[in-house]
C-alpha cells in the first residue's frame, strides 16, 4: 500500500463524507505546554504531543504511525486544554491512527470491530431480535424490583413512535454488564418516563472514530439521527458513554452538514433536569459513605458537562470529596480512546494510569464514581490492579439507590 500523510488524506477526503476539521501542526509554538499535561509522558519518553506535533510539521509522520503511543493515547486532549494556538491533539492522533489503519497497523481487536459493524450495524455482531430478547430477558430478571416502583415496569418499549425519548444503550449493558441496564430501568420506572428502545440501532458506540475512520463513523452516527426522527422522540438520550455522547452533542451536526431537529441529553442531564422538576425524587443524604468524582474526559472536558453530576452527588451523599484536579484539568482515567478495547495494550494501560490511582487514594473516598461507562470498565480494572479500597459505581447506579419510594 502506498504511504500517504496528513495532508494527503485532508486534500483526498471523499466528498460525500465530511472530513474531521484539519489541525495545521506549523501553529505550534513549541512552548511545551502540552507535554505537562500528557500522562503519558513517562511512559514513552522518546515521544510526546509537542514532538507529534513537530515530527509532523517536518513532514516524519510515519515515526508516529510507527509508534505504540498513538494507541495509548486516550485521546483525553488534556495536552492541549490550554493551547496558545488551540491544537486539537485528539484530532491529530486520530488522522495518525487513520494513517496506520490504511497500513494495516491499526489493532485487530478494533479491526474486527468495524467488521462486525459494516456487516451488522453495531461491534458485538447482535441484531435486533437478539437485543430484544437481551433485554426483556435482563429485565425480567429484576422484575420484582421493577414492579415495586410500577406494575408495568418490567416491559421493555421497542420501537414505540410517538415517545419522547429514544434511549441509545452501550452494548455493556446487554453484554457484560446488565445491571446498568437495569438501573436505567429502574429510573426511567421511577420518573415514569415516556421512552422507547430501537430494535433496528442500539449501540452508541463508535469504533470507527477511534480508527480515524470517518466514513464510517458518520454513517454511526446517521443511523441513530434518522432513527431518532423515524420514530418521532423529542430526546435522543445518550447512556453513560462519553465518547458516544461526545460525537452526538458536538459533532454530529458538522459531521452530517444539518441541523439537528431534536435534544441530545446524557441520562445524567435528564436525572438532573427530572430532580429540579421535582419529577426524580431522591432522600438527600443517602449515600452515607465518603464520595468522590471521576470527570470523563467527554463529558467533562470536550462537553463541559460538570454540575449535573455534582448536584446530584451533593445531594444523596453525605460526605462528597472532590479530587483535585477536577473539571476541565481532571486526570485521564487511562482507559479511553479504545484504549480499554485494545487488547494489545494489555496490562500497560493500568500502569500508566497510576497518576489516576494516586489522585483517587488520596481523596480517602470509599466509593468512586464516574458517568462513561468506558471509564467504569477502566477504573474498576484500575482498582482490581492496586486492590485499591473503593467500591466503582457510576452516578446513575447511585441515584437509583438513592430514589425515595414513590408513594413516600
Amino acid at each position: 500500500m502506498n504511504s500517504v500523510t496528513i495532508s494527503d488524506t485532508t486534500n483526498h477526503a471523499r466528498p460525500d463524507s465530511p472530513s474531521m476539521s484539519f489541525e495545521s501542526p506549523d501553529l505550534c509554538l513549541t512552548c511545551g505546554e502540552c507535554i505537562s499535561r500528557c500522562f503519558l509522558s513517562q511512559s514513552y519518553p522518546e515521544v510526546n504531543p509537542r514532538k507529534i506535533i513537530r515530527k509532523t510539521a517536518m513532514g516524519r509522520e510515519q515515526e508516529i504511525v510507527d509508534s505504540e503511543f498513538i494507541w495509548a493515547c486516550t485521546l483525553c486532549a488534556r495536552c492541549t486544554t490550554d493551547c496558545p494556538k488551540e491544537i486539537h491533539m485528539d484530532t491529530i492522533i486520530r488522522r495518525l491512527r487513520g494513517l496506520a489503519w490504511s497500513q494495516g497497523k491499526a489493532p485487530a481487536r478494533l479491526c474486527e470491530g468495524i467488521e462486525k459493524i459494516r456487516e451488522i450495524g453495531n461491534n458485538t455482531g447482535i441484531d435486533g431480535e437478539e437485543f430484544r430478547e437481551t433485554a426483556e430477558w435482563i429485565a425480567e430478571e429484576c422484575e420484582e424490583e421493577l414492579q415495586e416502583i410500577s406494575e408495568k415496569a418490567s416491559e421493555v418499549p421497542f420501537d414505540l413512535e410517538g415517545a419522547e425519548i429514544l434511549y441509545m444503550p452501550n452494548p455493556r449493558e446487554y453484554t457484560s454488564n446488565p445491571t446498568l441496564f437495569q438501573a436505567y430501568l429502574k429510573f426511567f420506572a421511577h420518573v415514569e418516563a415516556d421512552w422507547t428502545l430501537s430494535s433496528k440501532v442500539f449501540d452508541i458506540t463508535n469504533w470507527p472514530y477511534y480508527l480515524g475512520d470517518q466514513e464510517d463513523a458518520v454513517a454511526l452516527i446517521r443511523a441513530m439521527v434518522d432513527e431518532t426522527r423515524r420514530l418521532g422522540a423529542k430526546i435522543l438520550l445518550s447512556t453513560e458513554c462519553g465518547h458516544g455522547f461526545k460525537i452526538l452533542r458536538k459533532d454530529a451536526e458538522n459531521w452530517l452538514g444539518e441541523k439537528i431537529d431534536f435534544e441530545v441529553l446524557s441520562i445524567v442531564e435528564l436525572a438532573h433536569r427530572y430532580f429540579k422538576q421535582g419529577k426524580l425524587k431522591l432522600k438527600q443524604g443517602a449515600i452515607d459513605t465518603a464520595v468522590t468524582y471521576h470527570d470523563p474526559c467527554n463529558v467533562g472536558r470536550k462537553v463541559g458537562v460538570y454540575d449535573e453530576p455534582r448536584e446530584l452527588l451533593r445531594y444523596i451523599c453525605s460526605n462528597f470529596v472532590e479530587m483535585w484536579p477536577n473539571r476541565k484539568y481532571s486526570i485521564c482515567c487511562g482507559g479511553g480512546g479504545s484504549v480499554s478495547q485494545n487488547s494489545d495494550m494489555g496490562k500497560k494501560r493500568l500502569e500508566h494510569a497510576v497518576l489516576k490511582r494516586d489522585q483517587i487514594l488520596r481523596t480517602g473516598a470509599q466509593i468512586l464514581t464516574t458517568s462513561c461507562q468506558n471509564c467504569l470498565t477502566q477504573l474498576g480494572d484500575l482498582q482490581a490492579r492496586y486492590d485499591m479500597p473503593v467500591q466503582i459505581k457510576s452516578v446513575m447506579e447511585l441515584v437509583v439507590e438513592a430514589m425515595e419510594p414513590l408513594d413516600s
